[in-house]
């Protein structure tokens, strides 16, 4: 019995030690990189414009990117969020999360279909420090309140100093992989951190 155990957490420790490694990105912001391909994020991170450059994701065959930008202020540049700096909360304008779902139509035809959808924004921050990770979601829903597709934008951020970027093209919720993806995006985003 005490053999099977002493497997079994030998397993656990090599499938935590695998998917979870720590990064130290550029030498401005570290994150655990859960699970994403390691290889790709540690050569981003070697390149000597590694902080004007996208940080590479690739997990299960889905593949994106984040930014990095030295704008570090807490609604991040989406330009739907605003921030209440008395009341230290979230919330958004509706006048620019349509023009936001006009921009997105525009851009790709194939989501005009979230023009007869009806979307609701989730907003949730973790604060961190002297700044947090902003999670904002765009959920379309049909006339039964079914949720059809999402959008998330996920922002790091710590004052006066880098911070990240993240924002989803229009993912279906029939997209599985996709949304494993996003949400291993955020999980990663949580676990940011700067140390300068």
């Amino acid at each position: 019995m005490k053999n099977k155990l002493l497997v079994a957490f030998l397993i656990l420790g090599v499938a935590i030690g695998t998917s979870a490694k720590d990064i130290d990105f550029c030498k401005t912001i570290e994150f655990d990189t859960r699970g994403f391909n390691y290889s790709y994020i540690e050569q981003a991170s070697s390149d000597p414009e590694c902080r004007n450059n996208p940080v590479p994701l690739k997990y299960k065959g889905v593949s994106d990117v984040f930014n990095l930008t030295s704008e570090a202020n807490p609604t991040g540049g989406v330009s739907y969020l605003t921030w209440d700096e008395l009341n230290k909360t979230y919330s958004y304008d509706k006048g620019e999360l349509k023009n936001t779902v006009s921009d997105i139509v525009k851009g790709n035809s194939n989501y005009k279909y979230l023009e007869e959808l009806h979307p609701i924004v989730v907003i949730k921050f973790t604060p961190k420090g002297n700044g947090g990770v902003v999670v904002s979601d765009v959920i379309f829903e049909d006339k039964k309140h079914k949720p059809i597709s999402i959008v998330r934008d996920i922002y790091f951020y710590s004052q006066d100093n880098y911070a990240a970027v993240y924002s989803s093209a229009p993912i279906k919720y029939s997209q599985q992989n996709e949304m494993v993806f996003i949400n291993k995006v955020e999980s990663l985003f949580e676990t940011m951190s700067i140390h300068w």
